[in-house]
């Protein structure tokens, strides 16, 4: 009997002379006696394709990101995101319904791969059999981060992640694994694409460093130290990425993934095509981050806990990743104020410039004990700064002078950072993984056994990179340790790129929003999260509770 091989999904290939780009066609199915390099890799260029889903990076994005402390929401809205950002919590949520569904289509779509290809046979096979077996222990990885409690957590080897179908029968419906188990296989299937893929290909498809890069992010999760630097360490040896400088780095998303030296892999994107095909005006991450051309939500903005950390160093390059909208002439001193309870303000009082360069408060002066905004001004490696204050009740508040537009009472800070490749709107090929990311990995690794001046040299790398001052053993208190310091680095490294939430909980820290935003608004209010709460782990959708052909424990 003929062995086929099934095809669930929608495979694509075409290449321009620009670089191997990814568009999609319809791909039925292949006899096993018929299997050759050739539509091996076609296949293998469906699951990429697949990546691009609008279901697919952006809820990933909202999972990783909505849960953490890098942004504010400046409304309220039915759409389900809400809950995301909310950790009010529906069994009947679309999107993770369809991030579930999502995630098994591919993954049966690759097992048809694994199970039908010999390795062996040509260095052109295993390098294709290797990209399938990343990109399976890919797909598990993400959909445990956001069924199953953090591998850090006590105990990955009786938590419950998510089924692992490692095979394509269809009558085979195996149980939630433990959280060990399904670590287990991520690290086998990358170990194993590692092994494979010897071929250098362009940073849009998978290759022997790209499992390198992930291992190390596996690991990191794990806490497998040792581990950690090992697999960062055979990247950054691998003299393939460069981190972006100056202002290449300050427009990172502009460029697209092949010509950007910092970028291991992304999943690819296509101006104008995609964009239209994949809704990028309404569905994309970024478009609920900014207005761009009139296109796009703009209602989701920088938190004042990620301001305040990043206002530190006013040189930081980071700022440039956010644009505020300005309005007419109207000057504004804005900062936060706590009114007790869990009512925080945004306090956006209106200015005058005088001559002599100083502010004159014009709205509410009373409030004040001086009608002048008054100034910080110090010095530090990278020269002199300022920094502007006003007093009330007795507390000093650091103020953001702007022209800048507000919605709902909240300034409104664009957030540009996954906008705008090519000059286009909300175009953004998703970056999976970066030289920065495995830096700070081992950075990480290094502060955990206390390897303090090795620490210091990879986060001083970000720092440079980013024009802050560097750390010395001097800048270590008691209160802001070398732990301390990777963690804050890493947030705004990372900021708005999908991670916030799962370094938070995978650490054991407790979620801080004690600043405003529609999170403390409605029933219940969570200004605060413990990295032990049931509600930062999803619930199984419960469609697929219901389909599944034996019982799935769900989540408490």
């Amino acid at each position: 009997m003929k062995t086929i091989l099934n095809i669930f999904l929608i495979s694509a290939v075409a290449a321009l002379s620009a670089g191997c780009e990814l568009e999609r066609y319809p791909y039925n199915e292949i006899s096993a006696d018929k299997l050759d390099a050739t539509n091996i890799e076609n296949i293998t260029l469906g699951n990429y394709a697949k990546l691009k889903e609008e279901y697919y990076y952006k809820t990933l994005h909202q999972f990783g990101e909505y849960g953490g402390d890098n942004m504010t929401m400046s409304g309220t809205t039915s759409d389900y995101l809400f809950n995301h950002y909310t950790f009010r919590r529906l069994n009947d949520n679309h999107y993770t319904a369809n991030v579930w569904q999502f995630t098994y289509q591919a993954i049966v779509n690759i097992n048809s791969i694994l199970e039908i290809v010999p390795e062996g046979e040509s260095a052109e096979k295993d390098q294709l059999l290797g990209e399938n077996y990343f990109l399976r222990g890919f797909l598990y990885f993400q959909l445990c981060n956001i069924f199953g409690k953090p591998y850090s957590h006590p105990d990955p080897a009786t938590n419950l992640g998510i089924p692992l179908k490692l095979t394509t029968q269809i009558d085979y419906f195996p149980p939630r694994a433990t959280v060990a188990k399904v670590y287990e296989q991520v690290v086998k299937d990358m170990k194993k694409g590692e092994e494979l893929m010897q071929s250098v290909k362009p940073n849009i498809f998978a290759s022997k460093e790209v499992a390198q890069a992930f291992l190390s992010r596996v690991y990191l999760y794990m806490e497998k130290w040792d581990s950690v630097a090992i697999y960062a360490n055979k990247v950054i040896e691998s003299g393939r990425y460069t981190l972006l400088e100056g202002a290449a780095y300050e427009s990172y998303a502009n460029a697209v993934p092949e010509a950007n030296t910092e970028t291991i892999f992304a999943i690819r994107m296509m101006k104008d095509v995609d964009f239209e095909k994949y809704h990028l005006d309404q569905y994309s991450a970024g478009s609920l981050y900014a207005v761009i051309d009139n296109i796009g939500w703009g209602e989701m903005y920088p938190s004042a806990s990620i301001l305040d950390l990043l206002d530190e160093h006013m040189t930081d390059r980071r700022h440039k990743f956010i644009v505020p909208e300005t309005t007419g002439a109207t000057l504004r001193m804005s900062y936060v104020q706590h009114n007790g309870g869990n009512e925080y303000l945004n306090v956006t009082d209106t200015l005058r410039r005088e001559a002599d360069g100083s502010y004159t408060i014009l709205e509410n002066p009373s409030r004040y004990g001086s009608p002048t905004v008054q100034t910080d001004t110090g010095k530090d490696a990278l020269g002199e700064w300022t920094r502007y204050y006003v007093r009330r009740g007795g507390e000093k508040f650091y103020v953001r002078i702007e022209n800048i537009a507000l919605r709902n009472g909240y300034p409104k800070r664009y957030i540009y950072k996954i906008s705008m490749q090519e000059g286009q709107s909300h175009l953004y090929s998703p970056v999976m993984i970066r030289l920065g990311e495995v830096y700070l990995n081992r950075a990480e690794a290094y502060a955990e056994q206390h390897m303090e001046s090795e620490a210091l040299a990879d986060l001083n790398v970000i720092r440079r990179r980013a024009n802050i001052p560097p750390l010395t053993s001097a800048d270590l208190t008691a209160t802001r340790t070398l732990n301390d310091r990777v963690s804050e680095e890493r947030r705004l490294e990372l900021a708005w790129e999908g991670f916030r939430k799962y370094d938070i909980f995978r650490k054991k820290q407790t979620l801080d929003r004690r600043y405003p935003g529609t999170h403390l608004t409605g029933e219940p209010v969570y200004p605060e999260v413990e990295w032990n709460d049931p509600c930062i782990v999803e619930f199984i959708p419960q469609r697929e509770m219901d389909a599944y052909p034996i019982p799935l424990v769900q989540n408490p």
